[in-house]
């Protein structure tokens, strides 16, 4: 069997092994993972548009294939990358040819891990699909480095833009890692050499160029934009999403194992089992882990090929751990503040820990070295010593680290996950709005995220727009913590959130202001009715008729 061929086997299993269930019919509704029937392409006033050729190509293929296969697909491709790209990729990051199968195990670190992990569990499945760029975005970064020609330079600006229609974080870190690592690239040939390579600065210059026009479409309505949210995060963004820490390990070692998302802070994660939570085991996992890692950073300081490279890798890596550890407690805390404070495109990395994901890369690659490393030790030494003869055993032991250090991500994440399908009950509140050609309608609870019955009561985010066929106007009130929006939702959305909060205002007076507003049916799940503070007095107005009541849901028509 052909090389690629066992890798694409391998990445199909791995793929499989990890989803599991998930694979089954339905949805996989998570925090901010939420696909439906539509895809709401509706944007905020001061949204970045970098992804938006991405929305608009998942609601053309929603509308051919429906919301749960599209999704599926989605998922589908994200985890067999995962697993993929690391295989086909690393042999050509270290110009290499005989890896002993250490290109394995860098799949499955990269694949199998707890930023992945819980990235996944909330949903941030665009932030996952710009990691796994990541991988490419290496190589051709490494081969444009080595050989700056035409077919490189193209690479490497295809994988940027693609990048940035994905991941706008992702990409603003790429950026700086590339834009790093040319410098460095352009100093040391000219130490080298004692004199400057004026070609390797042109095409240096080419690429930026080019990158800039082939983001036209969205950098510039973001420079003219007065109402970008990101302007506006300040302290309680910064605190609201700081990295977590723990009582145990703090914030750097929380970073260090590949932990710290700021969801670790929420009472919604404690539903979920995470990798630290698992105790003894997880302590010799981690053990484990580290030490492949260590060993490949010392084969590659040991190793002249990758000396460079190591040298620079770990300088990055320990960068993406200092960033990533934001504002948490530790040593780096007064500096990350102070990279908010005057950085203004820096307070759009209020959700600091993403930079783990450049950690996470690092962590793959030099556990592929590592294993390099212990596998040719085994292969070369003495073939009548003892343990010689344990060397295929000892492959497999390298394989079964990520897999002991993150076992909860396998077989559906641990069965944590399922899929649902949206209530039959949905349907015909649906059916008779889609009745109403002008259809305009209010959607309650009036939350941005909540705990939703019929997806096994987890956190998710307000789902009306992608299934609803009609104009609805939802709660987009995160409350996190001091955190009620993050504006850019316009004036009739305030206006509209003023009305359905007040617990104390007139019902008929407000059915009539909702009426002004152009809004025709209010539909109202009754989801958390006990424990939500709104108490939506205007739902007793004698101008509403009730039009449906079907279990959890409510469809009213004013008139």
């Amino acid at each position: 069997m052909k090389k690629n061929n066992i890798y694409i086997f391998f990445a199909v299993t791995g793929t499989v092994v990890v989803l599991w269930q998930l694979l089954a019919s339905g949805y996989v509704l998570t925090l901010d993972m939420i696909f439906g029937p539509h895809v709401d392409l509706v944007h905020n006033a001061g949204d970045l548009w970098n992804t938006a050729p991405i929305w608009y190509m998942l609601a053309f293929v929603t509308s051919i294939l429906g919301g749960w296969i599209t999704q599926k697909i989605l998922l589908i491709v994200i985890f067999f990358l995962l697993f993929y790209l690391p295989l086909h990729f690393f042999k050509k990051i270290f110009s290499l040819e005989n890896t002993h199968g250490a290109e394995y195990v860098a799949s499955l670190v990269f694949a199998i891990n707890p930023f992945v992990y819980e990235r996944f569990l909330a949903g941030q499945w665009n932030v996952l699909c710009g990691y796994v760029l990541l991988v490419p975005l290496t190589a051709y970064l490494m081969g444009f480095c080595r050989e700056w020609n035409y077919k490189n330079g193209l690479k490497l600006l295809g994988i940027i833009i693609l990048t940035g229609a994905i991941s706008t974080h992702v990409f603003i870190m790429s950026l700086i890692v590339i834009g790093v690592a040319l410098i460095v690239n352009l100093i040391s040939h000219a130490v080298a050499t004692k004199k400057l390579e004026t070609g390797f600065l042109k095409s240096v210059l080419l690429l930026g160029l080019s990158v800039l026009v082939l983001s036209s479409y969205w950098l510039i309505p973001a420079i003219v934009s007065k109402a970008t949210p990101i302007t506006n995060f300040g302290p309680e963004n910064w605190g609201a999403f700081r990295t977590a820490g723990s009582d145990t390990v703090g914030t750097l070692s929380n970073v260090l194992s590949l932990h710290g998302f700021w969801g670790e802070h929420e009472v919604w994660v404690t539903r979920f089992l995470l990798p630290k939570d698992n105790g003894w085991l997880y302590g010799v996992a981690f053990v484990l882990f580290a030490a492949i890692i260590l060993v490949g950073i010392y084969a590659g300081f040991t190793d002249k090929r990758f000396r460079n490279m190591t040298i620079f890798s770990i300088a990055i890596m320990c960068l993406a751990v200092v960033f990533s550890c934001g504002v948490g407690a530790g040593i780096f805390q007064n500096f990350n503040i102070w990279m908010f404070e005057h950085l203004s495109f820096w307070k759009g990395f209020r959700d600091t820990e993403k930079w783990s994901a450049i950690v996470a890369v690092s962590y793959a690659l030099f556990a592929g070295l590592g294993s390099i490393k212990i596998l040719s030790y085994f292969e070369n030494a003495n073939q009548s010593l003892w343990f010689t003869k344990y060397k295929r055993s000892i492959f497999y032991v390298l394989l079964a680290i990520p897999l002991l250090y993150t076992p909860m991500m396998l077989f559906g994440f641990a069965g944590q996950l399922k899929t649902t399908q949206y209530p039959n009950s949905w349907a015909e509140v649906n059916n008779v709005l889609k009745q109403d050609k002008s259809c305009h309608a209010l959607f309650l609870p009036w939350h941005g995220y909540y705990n939703l019955k019929f997806n096994n009561d987890i956190l998710t985010a307000n789902i009306a727009r992608n299934y609803f066929d009609c104009d609805i106007i939802q709660g987009r009130n995160m409350e996190l913590g001091t955190i009620s929006s993050q504006g850019g939702n316009g004036e009739e959305y305030s206006s509209v959130e003023k009305m359905v909060t007040d617990n104390n205002a007139n019902p008929d007076a407000t059915i009539d202001l909702l009426k002004q507003k152009g809004i025709k049916f209010i539909i109202f799940t009754t989801d958390i009715q006990f424990e939500d503070p709104y108490k939506y007095p205007f739902l007793g107005s004698s101008l509403l008729q009730e039009v449906i009541h079907r279990g959890d849901v409510y469809l009213y028509r004013i008139f």
